[in-house]
């Protein structure tokens, strides 16, 4: 025979438990709300870095490739339906690789550590998790108080082909020397370039993107 043993709560308990209820009803209330008003806070629309790079498509070691780039300091917020200066403004991330021989998925390996860094506005930093893999640019604000800008020379250390490819930004250049990239077409990847970040491949179509910029060290 099995016995139940019956449990009588004193009025303390009785709240206790009680309040417990109330919370767990009550919580996804509670995360439901927060989202929405973490959401309902998000009103700015950014704009997005606009960059030049030195228009050749071949240099020397001895050379250097200075990028230059600038964001309005001003973004749209609309919960006032205006535009509003901010203090600190987004980073601008972008990556180098060097064209390899093509595999079936890839043709360009990260290569930041064939370049000589020369900072000349802004500051820079690496992703600590992959830091051969993506530069960060943190702009600093012009005189006039209109942009966010900064400007970075890659001094190069081994030659070779490669291509300087952005997050966000838009590349100003006119040319952009896409005849490059002919020569590492993917099988399996036709009209597409393949970027080998620390071991994580990444594609992006050729005749649909503004953010590469492909050039020759000899």
């Amino acid at each position: 025979m099995v016995y139940y043993k019956i449990l009588c709560l004193t009025r303390k308990q009785k709240n206790m438990l009680n309040k417990i209820l109330k919370l767990i009803i009550l919580a996804p209330l509670l995360i439901a709300t927060t989202c929405e008003d973490n959401f309902e806070k998000s009103t700015l629309i950014f704009n997005v870095y606009k960059a030049k790079i030195t228009p050749e498509s071949s240099f020397s070691i001895n050379d250097t490739i200075w990028i230059s780039a600038k964001v309005s300091s001003y973004v749209f917020d609309e919960s006032v339906n205006d535009s509003i200066f901010i203090d600190n403004a987004q980073t601008d991330d972008f990556s180098i690789y060097k064209f390899i021989e093509p595999t079936e998925v890839t043709n360009c390996k990260d290569a930041i550590d064939s370049f000589e860094l020369l900072i000349d506005r802004g500051q820079f930093s690496f992703i600590p998790s992959c830091e051969n893999g993506l530069l960060q640019a943190f702009p600093e604000l012009d005189n006039n108080n209109a942009f966010y800008s900064y400007r970075i020379g890659l001094k190069p250390t081994v030659t070779g082909d490669y291509v300087i490819s952005w997050r966000n930004g838009i590349l100003q250049n006119s040319n952009r020397n896409e005849f490059i990239i002919a020569k590492y077409p993917i099988k399996n990847h036709p009209n597409q370039i393949g970027f080998n970040s620390c071991g994580n491949v990444s594609w992006r179509y050729l005749n649909e993107s503004d953010k590469e910029f492909y050039f020759t060290i000899e």
